[in-house]
C-alpha cells in the first residue's frame, strides 16, 4: 500500500548549492590529478589534516541528499522510495560506466584499441562496475600514463567511492520506512552514536574499505535527514545558524583532523537552502546538473591532464575540465536523468509487470 501523497515543499536553492559542491570536488581533484598530490590544495595548506575543499563538497552532497531524500520518503511507500532512488542514481551511472568502458578504455589502454576490444571482458566489467561502483574506479587494462609515476594513473573515476555509500543510506531509510521507524529520535540517536564513537575511540571501525567509507560519510547523510525533521517542525533560526558557523570554524581551527567537525555547518547550510528570504539563482532551464557534473568530473580531468602532458597544471586542468564536466552533466540531465525521473510515478505493480515482460522476451529470444 502506498502512503498518502503529501505535497512537498520545493527548495530551489539546493540546485546551485549542489552544483557548487560538485565544482569544489573538481577543483580539488585538479591538484591531485595534475600534481599527483593534494599537498598544494589551498584548503589543505590552510587547515591541514586532509581537509581539501572537495571533501567539504562531498559533505554538502550527503547533507543535502539526506534532507531531500527524507522529504521524498514521506510521500511514498518503501518500494516506491527505492524505485525513485534507483531512477535517480542508476541511469546516469550506467551511461557513465558504458562510456568509461567503451570510449575511455580503448583509447587509454596499453593494449591498443583493437587488442582492448578483443581481450577485455566488457560485459563482465560493465556489470561489476554498475553493481559495485567502486569497481568502476579502476577498470582492467585502462591507464592514463605510466603507473610507475603515480598510483592515480589507473584511476578511471576516483569519485565513484561515494555512490555505494549513498545507496546504502537509501537502503537503511527504506528499511526504517518498511518497519515504521523513520523518526527523528532514531535518526538523531544514530548520528550521535557515530559521532561519539569517533570522538572517544581511536579507529573504532574494522580496517575494511567498504565499512570504513560508510561510517566516515554516512553520518553526514543522516544529519541531513535529521535536519529535515527539524525544518518540518521549527522555523530556521539565523541566530542558531550563526552559532553553528562559529562552532564549526573553531572546530576546524582547533581540531582539523576530527572527521565530523564540519557537520556543525549542516544547520547553516540547510538554513540557506530552505530560507524563503534567501534566493540563490535557480539555474532555470540549465537543470539539475550536479550529479552528472560530479560523475564526469574525474574522467574528464584525467583526459585533460593526459592531453596537456608536460604543460599540465592544476589551473589548466580545472579551467578546461569544469565547463566540460558541466556540459556533460547538462546533457546527462536533459537527455537521460530528467526523462528517467518521469517514470517515478509508475506503481510498484507496474514496475514488476514491466520487468516480467522484459524477462519473458529475453528468454523467448535466447531459448533454443
Amino acid at each position: 500500500m502506498h502512503r498518502r501523497e503529501i505535497k512537498k515543499a520545493y527548495y530551489p536553492n539546493f540546485n546551485l548549492i549542489r552544483l557548487v559542491a560538485a565544482s569544489t570536488v573538481i577543483f580539488s581533484h585538479a591538484f591531485l590529478i595534475s600534481e599527483k598530490t593534494s599537498a598544494n590544495e589551498p584548503f589543505e595548506r590552510l587547515i591541514g589534516g586532509g581537509n581539501i575543499l572537495g571533501i567539504f563538497g562531498v559533505y554538502v552532497f550527503f547533507i543535502t541528499s539526506g534532507f531531500l531524500v527524507t522529504q521524498s520518503a514521506q510521500s511514498c511507500s518503501a518500494s516506491g522510495f527505492l524505485w525513485r532512488r534507483a531512477l535517480r542514481i542508476y541511469p546516469a551511472l550506467v551511461v557513465c560506466t558504458l562510456l568509461s568502458v567503451y570510449v575511455l578504455g580503448p583509447f587509454f589502454s596499453p593494449l591498443g584499441i583493437s587488442a582492448y576490444l578483443r581481450n577485455s571482458l566488457h560485459v563482465k566489467t560493465t556489470v561489476h562496475a554498475v553493481l559495485d561502483p567502486n569497481y568502476g574506479m579502476i577498470l582492467p587494462h585502462v591507464q592514463f600514463y605510466d603507473p610507475a609515476i603515480s598510483w592515480l594513473a589507473t584511476f578511471v573515476n576516483g569519485s565513484l567511492w561515494t555512490i555505494p555509500q549513498e545507496i546504502f543510506c537509501y537502503l537503511i531509510l527504506a528499511a526504517l520506512m518498511a518497519i515504521g521507524l523513520l523518526r527523528a529520535p532514531l535518526i538523531a540517536s544514530s548520528v550521535a552514536v557515530g559521532v561519539i564513537l569517533e570522538l572517544f575511540f581511536d579507529s573504532p571501525w574494522p580496517d575494511r574499505k567498504l565499512i570504513t567509507d560508510f561510517t566516515y560519510i554516512a553520518p553526514y547523510f543522516f544529519c541531513g535527514s535529521l535536519l529535515w525533521f527539524v525544518a518540518a517542525k521549527w522555523q530556521p533560526s539565523i541566530v542558531l545558524a550563526l552559532i553553528f558557523v562559529v562552532l564549526g570554524v573553531l572546530c576546524l581551527v582547533l581540531w582539523p583532523a576530527y572527521p565530523y567537525g564540519p557537520m556543525l555547518f549542516a544547520y547553516p547550510l540547510v538554513q540557506i537552502a530552505t530560507s524563503p528570504g534567501i534566493r540563490l539563482p535557480t539555474l532555470g532551464r540549465f537543470g539539475d546538473v550536479s550529479y552528472g557534473t560530479y560523475l564526469y568530473g574525474w574522467p574528464v580531468e584525467q583526459v585533460v591532464n593526459n592531453a596537456l602532458g608536460e604543460y599540465s597544471t592544476w589551473w589548466a586542468v580545472f579551467a578546461v575540465s569544469l565547463p566540460t564536466a558541466m556540459l556533460l552533466g547538462w546533457l546527462s540531465w536533459h537527455l537521460l536523468e530528467k526523462r528517467a525521473l518521469r517514470l517515478k510515478r509508475t506503481s510498484f505493480s507496474q514496475q514488476q509487470h514491466v520487468i516480467q515482460q522484459i524477462a519473458r522476451r529475453f528468454f523467448e529470444q535466447h531459448s533454443p
